[in-house]
């Protein structure tokens, strides 16, 4: 369907794509793989027209040839991309948000004819073998129905033949158990002979979904290789360029019961009801469930950016509810699970955005010493393994992970007395996410406490000493390291937990 060869792309002098080849074959899902700043990101931009490749690149599309770097021409060929951020309008309906970028149809006087509108909505879903009320507003929608109506959006009209859908980390803010429902509208588009370029740091998913792999490392297509070949240690040694090895994970250590660092009581907010919890010095407390249980918006409520009701206690001070700066005052650092909306300041460039947090030790006389701060974000940038061209390189010019990682220092780097950590490796490639582990590891070794709200079961079990698991905005189970903290446990128990009896700290409120 798709053959791409010898892509180039340039930065500054810099390569991002080295003559790299692709070839997607109809009615296959491919998947291209590789670490952060392997060209990924790049290679997607070029194919979708924000990109201009450099001289030398041809491509064709169906036998025919397709000019890189053109939207209108990726469009007209029936590429059609969903970014990681969908794009979706969520206070609009299903219906609204698949027609946009199509006509309506219209009656008498141009009046939009709504049954009709309907109907090519639910057609749009069927293909993509939903199951969608399109009239409800998308924000109602969980997480992976959102994708799925992005998908069903994406699609070309049928008349046009099979497209080739290109999926952006698809799964980074998806919980396991709803993976597969997006996994099932991915394998139904391949049978109608539609052809998924998919990008994903999961290699699980990876080989689960996938026909063929291409993997990508320092701008070169390294190999491509049938996923049924393929193994995990294989495909990590392709795209790191040796073996990795990953630490186990943490050891619970002895904690004073009584050394309480953070400490909620009936914290109430949005689709949380009432979450009451204690993390001690050194432990790590985890919080897991599905889209809507209360998981995604728990940080946020602690840290200040969402009202609440209910005490958050930092140390024994009480933080003023819907107050960031009081909470940061106190202690909390939040490394915010949406980067490009809560996260970055695109406008700034690395140094900025990982020093900005508190440029009190590098200011002398109200001046701000520059010299100083640059070797503190060059001493971070070598410890996190940051790929970038230097600190005043623009942020956005990283890719996703490696501003992931740039949040990570600015948060340490204030040595809070709790890090709070919302989806803190969700678009990072496996050997940046074992960084990431490491690097909150040592911070827990050394007095830190950390809370822990993530979609990936296999990284809370790495890190939690206690895993609490949310349903409908309530503490449902506890899960402890040492007696049944797993990831397949946190699964099972984000699916079908039972309320527990649990100790009166952690007892939920009464509905």
């Amino acid at each position: 369907m798709l053959t791409i060869s010898s892509l180039s792309k340039s930065f500054a002098g810099q390569l991002a794509l080295d003559r790299v080849d692709l070839e997607v074959q109809q009615g296959e899902v491919h998947a291209l793989v590789g670490q952060n700043g392997s060209g990924k990101s790049t290679l997607i931009k070029v194919l979708a027209g924000y990109h201009q490749p450099d001289d030398g690149a041809s491509a064709t599309m169906h036998d025919a040839p397709l000019e890189l770097g053109s939207a209108v021409a990726a469009h007209a060929a029936g590429i059609r991309f969903v970014h990681q951020d969908l794009g979706l309008v969520l206070e609009l309906s299903g219906i609204e948000n698949l027609m946009l970028g199509r006509s309506y149809p219209v009656g008498l006087g141009g009046r939009i004819r709504w049954s009709a509108a309907r109907e090519q909505a639910q057609a749009l879903v069927e293909r993509a073998g939903l199951t969608i009320d399109v009239r409800r507003p998308v924000g109602e929608l969980g997480l992976a129905d959102r994708t799925g109506l992005a998908i069903a959006r994406a699609l070309p009209d049928a008349s046009l033949g099979s497209a080739l859908v290109v999926l952006d980390e698809p799964t980074a803010a998806l919980p396991n158990t709803d993976v597969e429902r997006l996994f099932e509208t991915v394998r139904h588009l391949r049978e109608a002979g539609n052809s998924i370029l998919i990008v994903s740091h999961h290699l699980e998913e990876i080989f689960e979904i996938s026909d063929r792999i291409t993997v990508l490392r320092d701008g070169k297509k390294v190999a491509t290789t049938d996923a049924a070949s393929a193994d995990a240690d294989s495909l990590v040694r392709m795209m790191v360029g040796h073996d990795l090895v990953v630490s186990g994970g943490r050891t619970a250590g002895q904690r004073d019961e009584a050394d309480v660092v953070l400490d909620l009581a009936d914290v109430a907010g949005g689709t949380v009801h009432g979450v009451t919890a204690q993390v001690r010095k050194g432990e790590v407390l985890g919080v897991a469930g599905l889209t809507g249980s209360g998981r995604e918006e728990l940080a946020a409520i602690v840290t200040g950016r969402l009202p609440r009701t209910g005490v958050v206690r930092v140390a024994g001070t009480e933080i003023v509810a819907g107050s960031p700066s009081a909470g940061l005052k106190a202690g909390l650092a939040l490394v915010p699970g949406e980067r490009a909306r809560y996260g970055i300041f695109s406008n700034f460039n690395v140094r900025e955005n990982l020093t900005l947090g508190s440029l009190g030790r590098h200011t002398f006389k109200g001046r701000l010493a520059r010299r100083s701060e640059a070797r503190e974000v060059q001493e971070y940038i070598s410890s996190m393994g940051v790929v970038t061209r230097g600190p005043e390189a623009p942020i956005t010019s990283l890719s996703g992970g490696n501003q992931q990682k740039v949040l990570v220092a600015r948060a340490l780097r204030l040595d809070p007395a709790v890090l709070v950590l919302d989806d803190p490796t969700a678009g990072i490639d496996v050997k940046a996410r074992d960084q990431v582990h490491t690097i909150v590891e040592a911070a827990v070794d050394g007095g830190m406490s950390v809370l822990l709200a993530s979609t990936d079961s296999g990284e809370l079990a790495r890190l939690s000493d206690r895993v609490l698991v949310l349903r409908q905005g309530r503490v449902v189970r506890e899960l402890v390291r040492g007696a049944d903290l797993s990831a397949a446990a946190i699964d099972q128990a984000q699916v079908a937990a039972p309320l527990l009896e649990l100790p009166s700290e952690l007892r939920p409120a009464a509905p």
